[in-house]
């Protein structure tokens, strides 16, 4: 796989499984999406205002579409808890190896956990994945919600960016 970087240029680009997404230095690279029916280029207006909190990150996120049973082996691994969730976000940017791995870190979404919310808050899958995406994303880049003074803090966050 020959990735380019662009500069403040988002380029989409169709490869096998995945698709890429090349923001300023960050590869995001889309996979599974096309056995699930999602759309890449419609995470890329989120994407464009995402850049506006996030630091130059030279790297690439993986950002992959998974079904419930996946999502609640990776929950009880690495949270202990036994059920499927909606998503998940591994952060590897302060890890000592990123410059040798080039991994930024790994976000899970489950479909059918974003497909039942989407019915539950009556829109689109579309608008659930994009609000799962936002929020992975910020997860990567340190933003959390631990105290209620994160909490308000990321959901604010939240809404600019997907309003």
């Amino acid at each position: 796989m020959n990735n380019a970087k662009f500069i403040l240029e988002i380029l989409v680009v169709s490869l096998y499984r995945c698709i890429v997404v090349s923001f300023k230095v960050m590869d995001i690279q889309f996979i599974n999406c096309k056995e699930w029916g999602i759309e890449p280029k419609s995470f890329t207006v989120y994407i464009k205002r995402l850049k506006k909190y996030i630091p130059d990150t030279e790297g690439v996120l993986n950002v992959v579409f998974v079904n419930d049973s996946y999502i609640r082996a990776l929950n009880k691994r690495y949270r202990d808890n036994d059920k499927p969730t909606d998503v998940l976000s591994f952060s590897y940017i302060n890890l000592i190896d990123l410059k040798n791995s080039g991994l930024i870190g790994e976000i899970y979404i489950s479909v059918p956990t974003a497909e039942m919310q989407a019915k539950e808050y009556k829109w689109k899958l579309e608008n659930e994945l994009c609000k799962l995406f936002v929020h992975g994303f910020l997860h990567i880049f340190g933003y959390d919600h631990e105290s209620d003074e994160d909490y308000k803090k990321m959901v604010r966050l939240e809404e600019e960016i997907l309003s």
